[in-house]
């Protein structure tokens, strides 16, 4: 089973034969996997080398390890809702958004507080400064090593501990509660530009960015959410925990914390406090995060598969700690890393996730063979993946009479000529 692909099930036709154009046709890992498993029939490994080649074809990756499986439970117990409605999955939905407005409301006063907090700035206190520097990073790796990289990719398998710290520090950013946010971002990846996607890309920059939450959503969505497997993540006591108790968590980790901290230990302005480091500091999470869903799906290269939406974009890389290599992440979405180039600088959540692992705190970190990378690169990239490569102009020629001209070409060339 592939993961950047939705796998085909007969209650939503629609949706899926479209998210499986969306993600580029041949150049799919569907695809690919189809092509691997028809290649596993005709010839089986017979030793120990071809067994790996065929591992490393097939990414390495198999079917109990997928996170993105529909549950066949809930998928039957739809169809069921639908006959009983008598309604066809081949009919067609008419969707019109409408807009949420307490929804609409908190995100006006977030963002126009933001801005009032960032005046307020300037006049802060410099511990202030360096308190809410602190949690915005704090919170981002709540976001990124936990909801997800951890917990919506299970990209890496993380302690009890390290477990209760991501639940804590993502609290913080109060981006909802981590299964909810898992929920929707694999969705996001199964159905990528669909209309079963949360924030498709398609429906334009503002809606990707945050239209999305203060519209009502695709049908398709909601149908998605109820059949999306999440099992794995119901048997996590700690994401169900801070499921059940996201309220009182957000109003401490998110609210009271921040702000309390600074009036309490070197005597803040509580006005300032709260506009800075709750507004601002929310705000710029958000926002930052919401980059990923709206900058790194429109404006970029596509190294690894030049058929699908997501680009690679370091300036939300160094934003968002290392999650603008898009591009890769949708071809690869159990890489770890999120990227196959980049420093810690561009990617600082992967040094995170690497030095919980060095502790012991993180283990069987999961990535992609370098092989394997250039393979899909080459087969289905824009060809910007090996620019900087030793061979980038290994066949290149300057002209008529270069000796490196391939031999059919100057056959051609001399029937023309004739």
């Amino acid at each position: 089973m592939c993961l950047s692909t939705p796998t085909p099930s007969k209650p939503n036709v629609n949706a899926d034969s479209v998210a499986g154009q969306s993600n580029g046709g041949a150049c799919s890992l569907g695809a690919m996997c189809q092509d691997n498993q028809l290649k596993n029939r005709k010839a089986p490994a017979t030793d120990a080398k071809q067994t790996k080649e065929l591992d490393d074809d097939n990414l390495g990756y198999s079917e109990e390890n997928a996170v993105y499986k529909e549950n066949p439970e809930k998928t039957l117990k739809l169809v069921e809702e639908q006959q009983q409605g008598q309604k066809s999955d081949t009919d067609e939905v008419v969707y019109k958004p409408q807009i949420r407005w307490p929804d609409l409301g908190a995100q006006t006063f977030l963002h126009a507080g933001a801005l009032y907090g960032l005046y307020l700035l300037f006049s802060a206190k410099f511990y202030t400064f360096l308190w809410v520097v602190g949690c915005i990073w704090v919170s981002g790796i709540g976001i990124t090593a936990g909801a997800h990289r951890l917990w919506s990719h299970k990209s890496y398998t993380a302690s009890l501990f390290l477990r209760i710290l991501l639940a804590f520090m993502f609290s913080i950013a109060g981006q909802r509660d981590a299964y909810t946010w898992a929920l929707d971002h694999r969705i996001h990846h199964k159905f990528s530009e669909t209309d079963a996607d949360p924030h498709n890309a398609k429906r334009g920059f503002f809606f990707a960015h945050v239209g999305w939450l203060f519209l009502t959503p695709h049908p398709k969505v909601i149908e998605k959410r109820k059949v999306i497997d999440m099992s794995d993540l119901e048997a996590d006591a700690v994401v169900m925990f801070q499921r059940k108790y996201y309220i009182p968590l957000f109003a401490l980790c998110s609210i009271v914390l921040p702000v309390l901290v600074p009036w309490y230990f070197w005597q803040e302005d509580l006005w300032m406090s709260f506009w800075i480091n709750f507004n601002m500091r929310f705000t710029w999470t958000l926002n930052v995060a919401f980059f990923v869903n709206s900058v790194a799906h429109m404006y970029g290269n596509k190294p690894y598969d030049k058929n699908i939406t997501p680009v690679e974009a370091p300036v939300v890389s160094f934003l968002a700690m290392g999650e603008g290599w898009h591009n890769y992440h949708h071809v690869f979405p159990w890489d770890y890393k999120t990227g196959e180039f980049g420093n810690y600088t561009l990617n600082v959540t992967t040094a995170f996730i690497d030095f919980c692992a060095r502790i012991g705190l993180a283990s069987e970190r999961k990535s992609v063979s370098p092989e394997m990378v250039k393979r899909r690169a080459a087969k289905c990239g824009d060809g910007t993946r090996f620019l900087s490569d030793e061979y980038a102009h290994k066949n290149q020629v300057w002209g008529f009479g270069d000796r490196d001209l391939p031999r059919e070409d100057l056959a051609e060339l001399a029937k023309m000529q004739n």
